[in-house]
């Protein structure tokens, strides 16, 4: 069996983990394991996706003889340990093809009657002449009747434009709630556990919740299982992305990269600290670099890129320091 090619970190990690796991390790090697895995955050990366990698293969043997069969492969003579070495290239070769496959374009929303890839914003004409633009990462199914005219947003978010239809209600409905408009143009995005309903013209009304409420152009709410928040007029900017802008009032880092994360086709790592940082202003989604940057300038953040596909975001040394 012929070994693929991963990047020259990846190769290391795979490396280190066959000899740590041999049972016959010098002192001197694990001074020298440490040494590498310190010296490079690209190290340090590929070696947690190589454990993970591990652990999530024994894990799924369970914890009787087939697991522990499984670990002894590790401390078993040289050959079979080479044979072991390929077949964990292999197997963080494919998932890391499927991973940054799915990065391009979402591998659950394959089968959604509109979608979007990731960095895609598109515009689409409804069968009733609504148009619908559906931000990066996006996608909605259609379920238009002689009754009623519902868009089923799965992930992302939505610009609705709406046609005047009086016998046909037009709504969006979300695993949250629904919102149904009242007027023409109005915005609703999946956030975390929950979802924001954002009011550009005329009015819309939101339920969620065994709860009601009619929000005016200008206004936004957040709403889930649990109800409605209140109105905040802050809340409206949540559909700038439609015009390619990220606007923050106040929010915390991570945020702000779960934002950016549809719009780059890479991957973006951010620790627990820098994630609580707070972020005011306004920044392009179809640059991130240039927000990332920004980002840099402005907070006391240290943001690496090793290998251009991996983003690495964490408190500068100064600012841990003074915590």
């Amino acid at each position: 069996m012929r070994a693929p090619v991963l990047p020259a970190e990846l190769e290391s990690a795979v490396d280190w983990m066959v000899l740590l796991s041999s049972g016959s390790v010098a002192v001197a090697d694990r001074v020298r394991f440490e040494s590498w895995r310190q010296s490079d955050p690209r190290h340090a990366a590929a070696w947690e996706t190589v454990n993970a990698a591990v652990t999530g293969s024994f894990d799924a043997l369970g914890q009787g003889g087939q697991r522990r069969a499984a670990g002894a492969v590790l401390q078993a003579p040289p050959a079979r340990r080479r044979a072991l070495r390929n077949m964990l290239m292999l197997a963080l070769t494919a998932s890391g093809l499927a991973a940054l496959a799915d990065r391009q374009t979402p591998l659950r929303t394959l089968t959604a009657d509109l979608r979007t890839g990731t960095a895609e914003r598109r515009i689409y004409t409804l069968p009733d002449g609504s148009e619908l633009t559906l931000n990066a990462r996006s996608a909605v199914d259609l379920d238009f009747s002689a009754g009623a005219r519902r868009v089923r947003l799965r992930s992302g978010g939505v610009y609705a434009r709406v046609a005047p239809d009086a016998s046909r209600p037009f709504m969006v409905v979300s695993a949250d709630g629904e919102v149904q408009a009242l007027g023409t143009v109005f915005s609703v995005a999946r956030e975390g556990a929950s979802s924001v309903a954002s009011v550009i013209e005329h009015s819309v009304e939101v339920r969620a919740g065994g709860q009601r409420r009619i929000l005016r152009a200008g206004e936004g709410v957040r709403f889930g299982p649990d109800g409605l928040g209140q109105p905040d007029a802050l809340l409206a900017d949540a559909a700038a992305w439609q015009s390619g802008m990220l606007v923050v009032h106040d929010e915390p880092l991570g945020a702000v990269v779960d934002a950016l994360r549809p719009y780059r086709r890479g991957f973006i790592r951010i620790t627990p600290a820098a994630a609580r940082l707070r972020v005011l202003g306004a920044f392009p989604l179809d640059d991130t670099d240039r927000t990332l940057e920004s980002l840099r300038q402005t907070l006391p953040i240290e943001v690496s890129a090793p290998g251009g596909w991996m983003v690495n975001i964490d408190l500068r040394a100064d600012a841990t320091e003074k915590r």
